[in-house]
């Protein structure tokens, strides 16, 4: 009897330690995080592209009579001079042609005048009834003849004085030359041979792009709705080379061609810049990086990349409300600018923004201000994260 009631009591006893309420763990405390008050800001634009450089002239030295290469005035990759002799040909078969047509040029006129004195005569004696009509008609004819002849024999001259003139070829600018393509000794004529060096001018040098057409319409409606600037029109944008090496060419260029229509075949308009020189850093037909700049986007709010979450709804971020706690807020991002994504909406000016401890938070968890890790800062221009604000 005793042993069953002491079962009797000890069943109550874990009967009521099985109805009696499980402990309540104490609320989470506030989560420590860093956060990035945004305010408006103006950013430049820019967009990025492969580029290929060309010498900003390029001219080919070719021959225009043919004869005998006597001389050469220049040494292989030299600077020359606007008007420098490059090659000489012979003169001597040209000087004799030019006093041949010239001897000819003499001879019809003095036939032409000859003519002229007999139209004269003819027409005084025409006045005395001393000749017929018919004679000083004849003799007008003859004038008109030996004034054609004479009109020949001029052209034939000046034909003759320029091909006594291309035997000097001299540089169409100030450049830089290549290599000859013939020697002194060499038969050289206006056609296969033509060919005897390539001259190119380097300073200032283009650099040619191509500008997406999906880009320049995003341009052209951003400047038609007051959402982008540009002060100073088509001058105002700038070109920045960066060589393959990662090396940033000195000289900034300024835009001098924007193509008026879109290559179908790309899908892109070109884009031509001139760029300074002086030291030729930059050679003909090297590709480089071109960065096209300047426009601006005023009133833009940036949020750092590393505060935003992009998931199969989209992207998202957390902020920190009036009451000091975390919530999530959707949003919609434009492109990257820097190490921040520019926000074309669900976020305005004034919203706090978590850059840091995200990992901690949960819709409604109260949160204090926290240090922003020293490796992560937000983005340039952005305002830095605030401490308990």
């Amino acid at each position: 009897m005793k042993l069953q009631a002491r079962l009797s009591l000890a069943g109550l006893a874990l009967l009521a330690a099985c109805h009696r309420p499980a402990p309540q763990l104490p609320p989470p405390g506030p989560a420590e995080v860093a956060w990035l008050e945004l305010q408006p800001q103006t950013i430049d634009l820019s967009t990025r592209s492969v580029a290929q450089t060309r010498a900003n002239n390029r001219v080919e030295v070719r021959a225009r009579v043919a004869g005998e290469l006597v001389a050469i005035g220049f040494a292989e990759g030299d600077l020359v001079k606007k008007d420098q002799v490059l090659f000489q040909l012979d003169r001597r078969p040209f000087e004799a042609a030019l006093a041949a047509a010239s001897a000819q040029k003499a001879q019809a006129t003095a036939k032409r005048d000859e003519a002229q004195r007999a139209v004269e005569r003819k027409q005084r004696l025409v006045a005395a009834d001393a000749a017929a009509a018919r004679e000083l008609e004849d003799a007008r004819t003859a004038l008109l003849a030996a004034q054609a002849a004479l009109d020949a024999a001029t052209a034939a001259e000046g034909k003759a004085r320029l091909d006594l003139d291309y035997t000097t070829l001299r540089a169409p600018f100030d450049g830089r030359i290549g290599k000859r393509l013939r020697d002194v000794g060499a038969l050289v004529d206006a056609g296969q041979n033509a060919l005897l060096a390539v001259v190119q001018q380097l300073d200032p040098i283009q650099v040619v792009f191509r500008f997406s057409e999906r880009e320049m319409l995003a341009w052209k409606r951003g400047l038609a709705e007051g959402r982008l600037t540009m002060d100073g029109g088509r001058n105002a944008l700038q070109v920045r080379v960066t060589t393959l090496d990662g090396v940033e060419h000195p000289a900034v260029g300024e835009v001098r061609f924007l193509g008026m229509e879109v290559d179908p075949a790309t899908g892109a308009v070109e884009v031509d810049a001139r760029l300074a020189n002086a030291d030729e850093k930059l050679v003909p037909g090297q590709f480089v990086t071109a960065t096209l700049s300047g426009l601006k986007r005023p009133s833009t709010l940036l949020v750092p990349q590393r505060a935003v979450s992009i998931g199969a709804e989209g992207a998202s971020v957390w902020i920190v409300d009036a009451a000091s706690k975390a919530q999530v807020r959707p949003v919609r991002l434009g492109a990257w600018h820097a190490d921040a994504w520019i926000v074309q909406d669900g976020l305005q000016a004034g919203d706090k923004v978590v850059v840091d401890g995200v990992q901690k938070l949960v819709p409604g968890r109260p949160v204090v201000a926290a240090a922003a890790k020293p490796a992560e800062s937000a983005a340039p221009g952005a305002a830095q994260p605030q401490q308990g604000r």
